[in-house]
């Protein structure tokens, strides 16, 4: 009895072991195909992350080199619209400015107890060339222009007339960095107008007599806004009497262009 039972024991044992090891294949090799696009698509996303970084890192770069680049181009330049405008670069030696003036003359008792009633718009174009580099400290920091002045003179007081000559002057520009550069000029010339003055000067080919302070303000790096005041002196040199001479203060503003 019991040898007969054996053998059945032994089967059903053998069935019910490969019916759970089917069971377990059943379950596991889905898992491992589930598995593999998972692991796949994890690596993938590693690596699209590292690429993410990377492009994220060249666009920065780029960006702050674009930034830089606009800085640097930009009207207002570094920091502020100041750093921006570089007038020192003007007044170099071997710089060139061309320029224009007018004004209106203010009479004055200067070398006589009397003054000529004498009135005048002066128009003075300019060609000026730097001879020196900027140099010295601060505040004297500066150079040197020399400047050739034509003169064009229309006389309202006492009478409607014109006068024409030319002058040179030299002129110190203090460079100050900014878009503001004073300056201090004189200068001699000479002077042909047809303005009758029989108790005031005897002749009308005369000498004139210049000097005085004045600024420029650099709207760009190459064209400024020009105001002076000069004392303006003209007289006949003790060539003819009378010589009284006519003593004037001229305010003048005009544009320069510096090259």
């Amino acid at each position: 009895m019991n040898l007969t039972e054996e053998p059945g024991v032994t089967i059903v044992s053998l069935l019910l072991r490969a019916c759970i090891g089917l069971a377990v294949l059943s379950v596991v090799l889905p898992a491992f195909s589930w598995a593999e696009p998972l692991m796949d698509s994890s690596s993938s996303g590693v690596g699209n992350r590292t690429d993410l970084r990377v492009t994220v890192a060249e666009e920065t770069e780029a960006i702050a080199a674009r930034t830089i680049a606009l800085a640097d181009n930009s009207p207002g330049g570094g920091t502020t619209g100041e750093a921006a405008i570089r007038p020192e670069e003007g007044f170099r030696a071997g710089t060139w400015h061309l320029g224009l003036m007018g004004g209106y003359s203010v009479i004055h008792k200067v070398f006589q107890n009397r003054a000529a009633n004498v009135h005048f718009a002066p128009l003075l174009p300019q060609i000026g060339y730097t001879v020196t580099d900027v140099h010295g400290p601060v505040p004297i920091r500066g150079s040197v222009e020399l400047i050739l002045e034509p003169t064009f003179l229309i006389t309202t007081s006492p009478s409607t007339t014109f006068g024409e000559g030319a002058s040179l002057l030299l002129r110190y520009n203090f460079v100050t960095g900014t878009r503001w550069v004073p300056f201090f000029d004189l200068g001699m010339g000479i002077l042909h107008w047809n303005l009758r003055l029989p108790k005031i000067l005897a002749t009308q080919f005369n000498f004139t007599l210049q000097l005085g302070p004045g600024v420029h303000y650099f709207a760009t790096d190459h064209l400024a806004i020009t105001a002076q005041a000069r004392f303006y002196h003209i007289s006949n040199g003790g060539i003819d009497s009378p010589n009284v001479g006519v003593n004037s203060s001229v305010y003048l503003l005009g544009i320069s262009y510096f090259f």
